[in-house]
């Protein structure tokens, strides 16, 4: 599996960056400039609908096939790799820079004179997981028998879903689904994909829908980053992609196949 542990984090990229272009040219062009609703039959909508379906159809294929010839060893550290240097340190860059945008944007939301509350929560549980992510790695590879362990794996699962809340009302209100769908399901996949990752500290494994929702978080991260957000956001969702990346590497390049 060392082939596939470089080839379908690489394919999940590559289409990544080809659902972002698409995103790109729709919001470009398939909605209308003045009153900002779609344009009927534009065709960049159904090509990337299109993009993203059969994306999904194959990971969740290969995914499926894994899981029906493959196993991962027991344990966190044997499911994604023993090595105490490489993971620690890659987590622990991403955690910095995701620390470091969570930062910039309190500071950005603060120097418009008005600070709701809700941007506080959001900065607080962003950096929270951000630092998570760094010591979660670090903790894993010194003791995975502590008990901080378990609380800093799920830590990153209750950002995104209260991320998830914030997204929905700010966009309750808007009757243009297109807009924002992608939005949606980048954080939807990103939850789930901290959920399920979890699990291996939980012993509660589940390699196959891990793997689909590291592949999926990949891909609408990518495809969100050419909506209109704020450039820490998109540091953020860079920042996962880049977990989602070196999770599912590490994690089909330890699977190992069934004994008969």
């Amino acid at each position: 599996m060392r082939f596939a542990a470089f080839l379908m984090p690489l394919f999940a990229l590559i289409s990544g960056a080809a659902g972002y272009y698409l995103r790109l040219s729709g919001l470009m062009n398939a909605f209308e400039t003045r009153t900002g609703l779609p344009i009927h039959g534009a065709s960049i909508t159904y090509v990337l609908i299109a993009v993203s379906a059969a994306f999904l159809v194959l990971a969740l294929a290969f995914c499926i096939r894994a899981s029906v010839k493959r196993q991962v060893p027991g344990g966190f550290e044997n499911a994604f790799g023993t090595d105490p240097l490489t993971y620690p340190f890659a987590f622990g860059i991403i955690g910095l820079v995701w620390l470091g945008a969570t930062v910039k944007y309190f500071l950005d939301v603060r120097a418009t004179g008005i600070l709701p509350m809700v941007d506080i929560y959001f900065s607080v549980l962003s950096a929270l997981a951000a630092i998570s992510v760094s010591f979660f790695a670090v903790e894993m590879y010194q003791d995975p028998r502590r008990k901080s362990v378990y609380a800093l794996s799920i830590i990153p699962t209750i950002f995104m879903c209260f991320w998830l809340v914030i997204m929905y009302r700010q966009n309750a209100t808007n009757p243009v689904l297109l807009k924002y769908a992608y939005y949606c399901l980048a954080i939807i996949a990103a939850a789930l994909s901290f959920y399920y990752t979890s699990g291996f500290v939980y012993n509660k494994p589940s390699p196959g829908k891990t793997m689909f929702f590291y592949f999926a978080a990949i891909y609408f991260c990518f495809v969100t980053l050419a909506d209109d957000h704020s450039v820490t956001l998109k540091i953020i969702f860079a920042a996962i992609i880049a977990m989602n990346v070196v999770y599912s590497s590490k994690l089909i390049k330890q699977m190992r196949r069934k004994s008969i």
